[in-house]
């Protein structure tokens, strides 16, 4: 299961998630994986999204502000909640997620 930075948003209604950022090439900033650009210098190129690289990203940003708020990884303002998944599918993650569990601990 991804880490969680055990804050929610501003606005958001559950965590933020590593595994939902990603890191712009260009300045280097922390975005939320649905911007299909940088929120601050507009950059839609390729994104850092590598586990270990995010992660450390995310403690400095921690470091800095205290806590990740949905302004410090998108515009507010232009910001959307994602749809949520049916529930069909979020019990197939949930059975995906139990076995894989099981598989890791033989």
């Amino acid at each position: 299961m991804a880490k969680g930075t055990k804050q929610e948003g501003q606005g958001r209604t559950g965590l933020i998630r590593e595994s939902d950022l990603k890191i712009c090439e260009l300045c280097g900033w922390l975005n939320l994986d649905t911007n299909a650009e940088c929120f601050v210098c507009g950059w839609h190129g390729r994104f850092e999204r590598d586990h270990e690289v995010v992660h450390a990203a995310v403690e400095l940003a921690m470091r800095r502000y205290g806590r990740l708020e949905l302004q410090h990884l998108t515009d507010p303002r232009t910001y959307r909640e994602p749809a949520s998944l049916p529930l069909r599918t979020r019990l197939g993650l949930v059975w995906q997620h139990f076995l894989f569990r099981i598989r890791r601990r033989r």
